[in-house]
């Protein structure tokens, strides 16, 4: 039979189904090899999760470590309180700093990773360290009380460092610093005007028969690098040791303005010229040291305070810290300790004034003492010290309430931002609470030790004193 050809219609058919049954063989081929893959894939995975999340969770934990290493422990005892390196932005109000600076401390958090909800342990202890190594305050020192009563009992036969007795003469010498950094502005002011103003108020009330002396340095040239030589050579004596004369202090104070870099160093040795010939015999020689930073001359002020102190002028050195960062202020206890002298802050105008009324105390007595209208046998240091602990708990107090508001302002800013989540905002602000609760316990206790340790004669207490807390805070590392 002769087999006719296929219609079109029909041959249409024919490759229809064809081309379906290849449809069909792939797709069946497909789904076998999908098959095949996700039980490869099944059987490759780790029992406990999925391995490519499981290191990236583990190198981020890390991260976190390493960089919680790198901070210092948060303080928690009387001892760690007043040995912690302040922050770099204690003894200031958050809410008081300029809009530039409060973006600083807050872009200084922003560097750290970011926390999500469900914070971990680790991530809200890395921001609770960053938040005290920004802004852990300076806490007073209670053996700096001891500092104090000697002062106030200048002049007392009682006290076995002759430094503090007085002699035929009273000089005083200030040290100013007139680097760059002194023309910032506080309250409205340059910081070496309200330094000028405070020095010749101080001069003003000085008794008759005393002496002042001043010297500056750091007031030629700029701070820039051009300019170094030049201006960590300027170191000058602009009024000569003498009785005040208005007119004369006033016109070398005039020429003085802010300007360059910090020789702190050399300006120690000079001083120690200075007052060379005043030897501790016949004259009762005191140094006031106002700086606002560290050296920048690549000196070494605590070696030449360490030579002052050794010298025989055997001067009563202050150091004043004026509205310095954290840095400054320990390079300026280093050097106030190395003098066998005392620092302070002074955070604003009045403070610097009221560190400057301490010596016009002094010269006060001198002047009672000269003139035999006075029995300073009778000054009795356990008053004196009793009459410091309030006072001194007051700072303490003061110390903790800054750091208690200033801790949550940042943390807010995270916050509404989205940097952290609420959660971790929630569990940091319970840490900021608990530490001002701990705070004020702490300087109840102190405060109620001291009153105990005042009971006692002034040499017991002293030597308990600088055991507990000075020389605990000289060798603990924090």
């Amino acid at each position: 039979m002769v087999q006719l050809p296929l219609s079109f219609f029909e041959e249409c058919t024919f490759f229809m189904q064809i081309k379906s049954y290849v449809l069909a063989i792939i797709l069946l081929l497909g789904i076998n090899v999908l098959a095949a893959c996700s039980e490869k894939k099944e059987s490759d995975a780790p029992e406990n999760g999925d391995e490519v999340q499981q290191e990236k969770t583990e190198g981020q934990a890390v991260s976190i470590q390493e960089l919680i290493a790198e901070l210092p422990e948060p303080s928690t005892t009387a001892e760690e309180y007043i040995n912690a390196e302040p922050g770099l932005y204690a003894g200031k109000l958050y809410a008081d700093l300029p809009t530039e600076e409060q973006e600083e401390v807050v872009s200084l958090f922003r560097e750290l990773p970011k926390i999500g909800e469900e914070p971990t342990e680790e991530e809200i202890e890395l921001y609770w360290r960053k938040t005290l190594s920004l802004l852990h305050e300076d806490y007073p020192n209670p053996a700096d009380a001891l500092d104090e009563v000697k002062i106030e009992s200048f002049g007392s036969p009682e006290l076995e460092d002759e430094r503090f007795h007085f002699k035929e003469q009273l000089n005083v010498q200030i040290i100013l610093d007139a680097s760059g950094s002194m023309g910032n502005e506080m309250d409205g002011k340059t910081m070496m005007d309200i330094a000028k103003d405070s020095i010749t108020e101080f001069a003003a009330s000085l008794p008759e028969g005393a002496n002042i002396a001043l010297r500056v340095y750091g007031h030629k040239g700029t701070e820039k690098e051009k300019d170094k030589e030049l201006s960590c050579s300027s170191n000058e004596l602009i009024y000569d040791m003498q009785a005040y004369e208005q007119n004369a202090l006033q016109q070398a104070l005039s020429g003085v303005n802010p300007a360059g870099w910090t020789p702190l160093a050399d300006a120690i040795e000079q001083a120690k010229n200075d007052l060379s010939q005043y030897n501790s015999e016949s004259n009762t020689n005191i140094i006031y040291l106002v700086s606002d930073g560290i050296e920048t001359c690549n000196g070494d002020p605590i070696a030449k305070a360490k030579e002052l102190a050794g010298s025989n002028i055997q001067p009563i050195v202050n150091v004043i810290g004026f509205d310095v960062d954290s840095k400054g202020q320990q390079q300026l206890k280093e050097v106030a300790e190395a003098a066998k002298g005392i620092y302070e802050n002074a955070r604003n105008a009045e403070e610097l004034k009221q560190q400057l009324q301490k010596a016009k105390d002094v010269a006060d007595k001198w002047k009672e003492w000269k003139e035999k209208s006075i029995n300073t046998a009778n000054s009795n240091r356990l008053d004196q010290f009793l009459k410091n602990i309030p006072a001194y708990h007051i700072e303490w107090m003061e110390a903790n309430r800054r750091e208690n508001l200033n801790f949550s302002k940042p943390l807010i800013k995270l916050r509404d931002e989205g940097h952290i989540s609420r959660d971790a905002y929630q569990q940091l602000i319970e840490k900021v609470d608990q530490r001002f609760s701990t705070g004020i316990e702490i300087g109840d206790q102190i405060r109620e030790d001291l009153r105990a340790l005042a009971e006692k004669n002034f040499e017991d207490a002293e030597k308990e004193i600088n055991e507990i807390y000075r020389n605990n805070v000289e060798n603990t590392d924090q």
